[in-house]
């Protein structure tokens, strides 16, 4: 009686195991905008050892308008439903763009810390450490980026049973959001006087919430390449940035705009 009582609640559990099943969530289309990954560097100039810098930037980024095609996730379903088709899915990216970011910096010896929060279609703040010397500058950083989103898909919501047939219900709508993503990446430059010239690596990944999930979407890898010249306490720059994703170029354009430094 003992052994029937004990084996009662595991016989239960697996008929539960067997007779329902999870349900995938499967994108047939997903067409998204994204930006291009925030733009982070050092101090542009030598920093004298143990000060603190703050500044103050604006800027305009003008990207070329693309569908960048992507990668979709995949899928682990037994069966697919008999009327799904080729998946499609798009960054729609590019366009122009008003940024605007405070960082502040502090120089130990030759080494730094820095914070800053910024806006790029949404806001991002990050910490970076680096190196900074008379005539060269390098460093890295991480943050979080919470950047607003527009999307438009098609898809399946498909319950997984053993030993039957995946049963899927289809499903079309928009979405609108706030996605939330790491990023980060690392930067370095050369100091000539007033003058300087930077490159700068930026990398996240979208994750939205989608129909009760977060889609494994394709990396964002931004590339901004400057130069500027800072008279006092203001700085002038402007330069080209081109974004990758999946190793193929997504966009490229234009950044410019202006610093104020109020220390």
């Amino acid at each position: 009686m003992n052994l029937k009582r004990a084996l009662f609640p595991v016989f239960c559990s697996l008929f539960a195991l067997v007779s329902t099943g999870c349900i995938n969530t499967h994108f047939q289309k997903l067409h998204m905008t994204a930006s291009e990954a925030p733009e982070v560097h050092g101090a542009n100039t030598y920093q004298q050892p143990h000060s603190a810098s703050w500044r103050v930037t604006g800027k305009i980024n003008s990207n070329t308008r693309r569908d960048v095609k992507i990668t979709p996730e995949t899928s682990n379903s037994k069966n697919k439903s008999k009327e799904s088709v080729e998946p499609d899915w798009l960054y729609k990216m590019g366009g122009v763009e008003f940024t605007g970011k405070a960082d502040f910096f502090y120089k130990a010896n030759s080494a730094f810390l820095g914070t800053g929060i910024g806006y790029n279609n949404g806001i991002y703040h990050h910490f970076s450490f680096g190196g900074n010397f008379s005539h060269v500058e390098f460093g890295f950083f991480i943050g979080l980026y919470h950047q607003y989103f527009d999307a438009d898909y098609v898809g399946e919501h498909c319950e997984v049973v053993l030993f039957s047939d995946d049963k899927c219900d289809s499903f079309s709508n928009e979405s609108h959001g706030l996605s939330t993503s790491l990023f980060g990446g690392g930067f370095a430059g050369l100091i000539f006087g007033d003058f300087f010239l930077n490159y700068s690596l930026s990398v996240y990944a979208p994750s939205p919430e989608i129909e009760g999930g977060s889609p494994d979407l394709s990396g964002i890898h931004s590339n901004y390449f400057t130069m500027g010249y800072r008279f006092h306490w203001v700085e002038v720059s402007a330069g080209f940035v081109m974004s990758l994703v999946e190793g193929s170029i997504a966009s490229y354009g234009f950044t410019g705009g202006l610093s104020f430094y109020l220390n």
